[in-house]
């Protein structure tokens, strides 16, 4: 089967034609510009092309025009998979009561996969909300929000803190040794105390409170300095990048991430502010990081709060 390009106007035909005879003359930026600008059109037809489908098997539409199946008809027309065409045909019924994430499939702004990620929390209260965030969110911030989401509310129907699973009870404190990397040289002393008759978690744990009550000093000593300087511009000061490591190591700031950090972001906004305060910073992944400035971090109406 034969498909030819549809040409609707004289003007559409004059910019086919142009578009066809005149890419030497085009410059190195304006030939990339020209591809980017195609390849988005191509997308967002191909995604209304994708909406289409249900309604085209529920009439069986491709019978007509000789496509033995609904998959031929995608495949030819669209180049879909036959992955691609079953989950274009099992979302849209779950899209009847969602006319947020209706809408933004049948207008090709955005794609089949994206709304696909959050439909796992989707309903017709909080459908309106997460349309906005499947608008502005890559797919990998989009998966990232969907677990944290799902923590969270496993979190608040079980009453425990993400993470926090209890062991039994065991006769020795070192038995946890290769899960929190003592070296022998900490083992030894830890032991030696114990020995003693000195309690160990209350040893530590007054280690612990010395060691938070420091970096609060430091971050207050440290925002009353810049205070007194007047900012520092976009660049941050090591002795507040050094203190917020000391704070957060070298992992993502948000709970139960396991990531590394790659950005550090402002939860009080740099463009208001003008200050690094180190109250106010926190180290984040790249997809927290997206989420923290895609949106404000606002309550998602399932009953769930992202918090940094």
């Amino acid at each position: 089967m034969s498909i030819t390009p549809h040409v609707s106007t004289l003007s559409d035909a004059v910019l086919h034609s142009r578009s066809t005879h005149d890419i030497s003359d085009l410059s190195d930026a304006e030939l990339l510009d020209r591809c980017e600008r195609y390849g988005r059109e191509a997308l967002v037809w191909r995604n209304r092309f994708r909406a289409l489908l249900p309604e085209v098997e529920r009439r069986r539409l491709y019978l007509r025009k000789g496509f033995s199946s609904i998959y031929v008809f995608g495949k030819i027309l669209a180049g879909l998979s036959e992955a691609q065409v079953d989950e274009s045909l099992s979302l849209s019924p779950r899209l009847h009561d969602k006319p947020a994430l209706r809408s933004l499939l049948e207008s090709g702004e955005v794609s089949v996969n994206k709304i696909t990620r959050v439909m796992s929390l989707a309903t017709s209260e909080n459908e309106e909300e997460l349309a906005e965030k499947v608008r502005v969110m890559s797919v990998d911030a989009l998966k990232t929000f969907v677990r944290d989401v799902k923590i969270e509310m496993r979190q608040e129907s079980d009453k425990a803190e993400f993470l926090d699973v209890q062991k039994p009870e065991s006769n020795s404190m070192f038995e946890q040794e290769s899960e929190f990397g003592f070296s022998p040289e900490v083992v030894s002393k830890l032991r030696a105390l114990k020995m003693k008759g000195i309690d160990i978690n209350t040893a530590l744990l007054e280690f612990l409170q010395e060691r938070e009550a420091y970096i609060e000093q430091e971050k207050d000593d440290i925002a009353e300095e810049l205070a007194l300087q007047g900012g520092s511009g976009r660049y941050v000061p090591k002795r507040v990048k050094d203190i917020v490591r000391e704070e957060y190591g070298t992992k993502c700031a948000k709970e139960g991430c396991l990531k590394k950090s790659e950005q550090l972001h402002h939860t009080a906004r740099y463009g208001l502010t003008k200050s690094h305060d180190p109250h106010f910073l926190a180290p984040l992944c790249k997809a927290h990081h997206e989420i923290a400035h895609a949106l404000d971090v606002r309550k998602v109406e399932c009953g769930m709060v992202m918090r940094l």
